[in-house]
C-alpha cells in the first residue's frame, strides 16, 4: 500500500509503504498519519541517485563507498540510506539530509527504506522492465536473473525510448513498462513485445 501524499490514516497492517518523491528536495513527515501499532514504515525513495549492489560489497565497503563506485557520489546536502540487507541484493539511496532527518524523527527505527530498483517481479524471465515516474527512469534488464539495472534522470518520452534502445542493442526481448502510457506509445513503434503494466 503507497500514498504519496495527504493525511488520511493509514490502517494497521505491521507494514506501510510510502512513496516519496523529492524532486524539489522537500519532505514534511507531518502529512503522513500512520497507526501506533505499524512495525516498519518504508520510504521507496524516487531518486536517480541509488545502485543495487550485492550485501557482501556494501558491508565491507559502506554506504558512501558503494555510490562513489557507482559515480553516485553524495552531495553535501545528501545523507546515504540503504534497504533491508536481508537480501542479497542491497539498494543504496542518497538522501536529500532534511527529509531523512524529518522521517527519523518522526518514526525512529521503524523506518526503512527502499528504491523502485529493487523490482524483481520479472526475475524469472528473460525481458526488459522499464520503471517511469514523472522525471526517474528505472531499467531492468533480466536473463536468468539481474543482469543491470540503473536509474536515469529523464526529461522527455523520447528518453526513455532512447534508453531501452540502448540496453536493447537490437535485441527483441518482451519490455514491461509502467508509470508512463505515453513511453508506451512510443516504445510500440519500435518493438514488438510492449507490455504495459
Amino acid at each position: 500500500m503507497r500514498q504519496e501524499t495527504g493525511s488520511n490514516p493509514i490502517s494497521s497492517n505491521k507494514k506501510v509503504s510510502i512513496q516519496v518523491k523529492l524532486g524539489g528536495r522537500s519532505f514534511s513527515a507531518d502529512n503522513y498519519v500512520i497507526a501506533e501499532d505499524v512495525e516498519q514504515v518504508e520510504f521507496v525513495i524516487d531518486t536517480p541517485h541509488v545502485t543495487l549492489a550485492p550485501n557482501d560489497w556494501l558491508q565491507q565497503y559502506g554506504c558512501a563507498e558503494t555510490l562513489r563506485a557507482s559515480e553516485r557520489a553524495i552531495l553535501s546536502n545528501e545523507k546515504c540510506v540503504y534497504s533491508d540487507q536481508q537480501t542479497e541484493i542491497v539498494a543504496v539511496i542518497a538522501i536529500d539530509k532534511s527529509a531523512h532527518d524529518a522521517i527519523i524523527e518522526k518514526w525512529g527505527s521503524r523506518a526503512t527504506f527502499s528504491s523502485p530498483l529493487l523490482d524483481m517481479r520479472h526475475s524469472d524471465k528473460c525481458c526488459l522492465t522499464i520503471d517511469a515516474s514523472e522525471k526517474v527512469c528505472y531499467i531492468r534488464l533480466f536473463e536468468n536473473g539481474l543482469q543491470r539495472a540503473e536509474a536515469y534522470d529523464i526529461s522527455a518520452d523520447e528518453d526513455i525510448l532512447y534508453l531501452a534502445s540502448e540496453w536493447l542493442n537490437g535485441s527483441d526481448v518482451p519490455i514491461y513498462i509502467k508509470g508512463n502510457s505515453k513511453a508506451v506509445k512510443l516504445l510500440r513503434k519500435y518493438y514488438k513485445h510492449v507490455i504495459c503494466e
